[in-house]
């Protein structure tokens, strides 16, 4: 009798288990075993900020738990487990565990590394004080709740003027707390549009946010005081956001191949190494409109690769389509959504480009809600091939950038796209959409 196919997957998320639920639903007689060092599997993260903001159950960001996915997918999921090592000419995969300090190997015929991205911490002394937080997995929202529970915080500081802390500013006012968002930077959202950052900006100075760009944090002291080169900032708790990196210092020293610390693959998730597969926020992943692979941790390229890295060590022959960089987050009552290249990207990836920028309404002229959004689209010109587009305004208008993703994914041009059917109901959008209008401005400069 044949001995079953051994996998060994790194990283119980996004990436990790969707690799590993796509080969046991293609070879149910796998044996897959998912190394996970957290306590978590399969949750959403991108929830975080607004499970804390509503005082939300953590447990219901958990999609499936490890025991579900032992009991209906015959997954073998190990918490608190690290791999600290892999020898891949052996094919082992060394292994700690974190609640015995015991270490073992783990033998594979098929590998895939889904170990994720961790949060950069700058060197800022007093970073490691009690009520200093970072937010990236599900254990980090949990401390933060139960310190919020505990000590009621009145005053937050925001180390960093990203995604996540701008989502989190929203959710710590909600709970009544005074906000500083310090940013490094001399801006915020730099792959955005001056215009829609513009809005943005508005947006939290609306609602009682402070934020303070151009600044270089040097100390928080035991009083959580966070001591700046433009003033002290008075706090009882305190947020650092100022990025991720790829979770791969374990793969140092190894013949896998890395680029800036993220993994190397194709198109079909392939490493350099035989059998070894990798994805999510530690490895590269394809671009289409730039044709190479970049580095973009977000959970929908996770899943994506997981699953389509996954089918394919299990025989498939798939090859990934590529992203085009979709990005939506809500600021308070502003939706911000990107696809595809800013102006500044597209021109120093070599485009010769320009972008159109309008203000329309999101509902028919008459309706008792008016709502508004700022649209920008970036163009080729000469051949007005859309590059990228951007959308900032009402909450319930920003999807329109998945028209957008999808009109980059068929390579249209701003003429396909002002000729596109958009559906038209009071209440949901005006005669001439909001895309139509900016590129009816936009065909005038092709």
């Amino acid at each position: 009798m044949e001995r079953p196919l051994k996998v060994v997957v790194i990283g119980g998320d996004a990436a990790g288990m969707s690799a590993a639920s796509q080969i046991k639903r293609r070879i149910k007689t796998a044996e897959v075993i998912v190394v996970e060092k957290g306590r978590d599997v399969s949750y959403g993260a991108c929830g975080m900020p607004y499970n804390i903001g509503y005082k939300g159950d953590i447990d219901d960001l958990v999609v499936l738990t490890a025991d579900e996915f032992k009991s209906k997918r015959g997954i073998d999921v190990r918490l608190l487990s690290e791999a600290i090592g892999v020898d891949f000419n052996s094919k082992k995969v060394k292994v700690k565990s974190i609640a015995s300090d015991r270490e073992y190997e783990l033998v594979y015929d098929k590998l895939f590394i889904g170990s994720g991205a961790e949060a950069f911490l700058p060197p800022i002394k007093g970073i490691t004080n009690e009520g200093v937080f970072k937010l990236k997995v599900l254990d980090d929202a949990r401390r933060i709740k139960a310190y919020i529970d505990d000590k009621k915080p009145k005053k937050a500081v925001l180390i960093g003027a990203g995604f996540i802390n701008l989502e989190l500013a929203e959710n710590l006012k909600r709970l009544g707390m005074d906000v500083v968002i310090l940013e490094k930077l001399d801006g915020i959202l730099l792959n955005f549009e001056d215009e829609l950052v513009d809005s943005v900006k508005e947006e939290l100075s609306r609602n009682g946010v402070e934020l303070v760009v151009g600044v270089d944090v040097k100390r928080i002291d035991e009083s959580l005081r966070v001591e700046t080169d433009k003033g002290v900032f008075e706090a009882d708790f305190v947020n650092v956001a100022a990025g991720v990196k790829p979770n791969t210092d374990f793969l140092k020293n190894t013949p896998i191949e890395l680029e800036n610390g993220a993994i190397v693959v194709d198109r079909y998730f392939r490493t350099n190494m035989d059998g070894v597969y990798a994805g999510g926020d530690c490895a590269l992943i394809y671009h289409r409109i730039l044709d190479r692979n970049v580095y973009m941790p977000l959970g929908t390229n996770a899943n994506k690769a997981g699953r389509i890295g996954g089918a394919n060590m299990a025989g498939a022959n798939e090859e990934f389509a590529g992203i085009v960089g979709t990005i939506l987050f809500r600021v308070f009552d502003k939706g911000v959504a990107k696809t595809g290249l800013s102006l500044k990207e597209a021109q120093d990836n070599g485009f010769d480009a320009f972008k159109t920028t309008i203000e329309a309404p999101t509902t028919a002229h008459g309706f008792h809600h008016q709502g508004k959004v700022k649209v920008c689209l970036v163009a080729e010109k000469g051949s007005g091939r859309l590059l990228g587009g951007q959308i900032v305004g009402d909450a319930e208008g920003v999807w329109r950038v998945d028209v957008l993703a999808a009109a980059l994914y068929a390579n249209m041009t701003i003429k396909d796209i002002q000729g596109l059917d958009l559906a038209y109901s009071p209440p949901f959008a005006p005669v001439w959409d909001p895309i139509l209008v900016c590129a009816n401005q936009a065909i005038k400069r092709v």
